[in-house]
């Protein structure tokens, strides 16, 4: 409640999913269409906002205004401290993407009376998408300023969010005879998180484009969340406790 900026965001991003009546010129096939990706995207969107300004400001705050030192004179590892943080944050992610989720569907049940489930597990995904980026932020913000943290994280978003272009790079014939630039696209598709199979959103706004097994393909996608969470966590421990404070 601090971070006025987050609830700009927050209070924008309702306001902008509740502008879903302004389709009503549409036909109600395209009216859905539109309502479905605007607020999908825009919980999307509002969520990494609010993921990235939250992940990069945990650590650096904590140093900046000492506080770090009063909690780790404590019985308190390092460990618990950064997980604590990320937590923290992570719950805030979370309620930020509750309170909007629900204003979606309940734009989405006055226009349509029933339960969208779709919705719901789009906004789920959306959700494991954050955790892995706030993730990614809090990573950066053990050893980087929240300038250029801001700027690096978003970087790896947006790469991650175009996995498929740097598959599609590391395996085009033109460049096989060139190894450097082959390389670099496979290490950017390997490493860089994957964002992109997170976005639900066109298989749910277009029932012609299915993904075969839905449910395995999101359980599959949440695992991938939560071990690559993990891993990012358990090395930025290890670099935190490396660090003086």
């Amino acid at each position: 409640m601090r971070r006025k900026i987050l609830n700009v965001f927050l209070l924008v991003a309702v306001a902008i999913i509740g502008l879903a009546f302004a389709f009503g010129q549409f036909n109600p096939r395209q009216e859905m269409t539109i309502i479905l990706s605007l607020g999908l995207g825009i919980i999307g969107l509002a969520g990494v906002f609010i993921s990235v300004i939250l992940g990069i400001n945990l650590v650096p705050n904590e140093i900046e205004r000492r506080t770090i030192y009063t909690i780790l004179s404590k019985p308190v590892q390092r460990y618990q401290f950064l997980c604590g943080k990320f937590l923290g944050g992570l719950l805030t992610v979370l309620s930020n993407i509750a309170i909007m989720g629900l204003v979606f569907v309940a734009v989405l049940f006055i226009k349509q009376p029933h339960l969208n489930t779709e919705v719901v597990k789009g906004v789920v995904m959306i959700f494991f998408q954050l955790t892995l980026l706030s993730a990614v932020a809090l990573f950066f913000s053990v050893f980087l300023s929240p300038f250029v943290n801001f700027f690096l994280t978003f970087a790896v978003y947006l790469v991650g969010s175009l996995s498929s272009v740097t598959e599609s790079m590391a395996s085009d014939p033109d460049h096989k005879k060139n190894v450097l630039v082959t390389t670099i696209f496979k290490v950017l598709h390997f490493v860089i998180p994957n964002f992109g199979n997170f976005n639900i959103q066109n298989p749910i706004i277009h029932p012609d484009v299915q993904i075969v097994n839905e449910t395995t393909y999101m359980l599959q996608n949440i695992a991938y969340a939560l071990i690559y969470t993990a891993i990012l966590l358990v090395v930025a421990v290890l670099i935190f406790d490396r660090r003086e404070v």
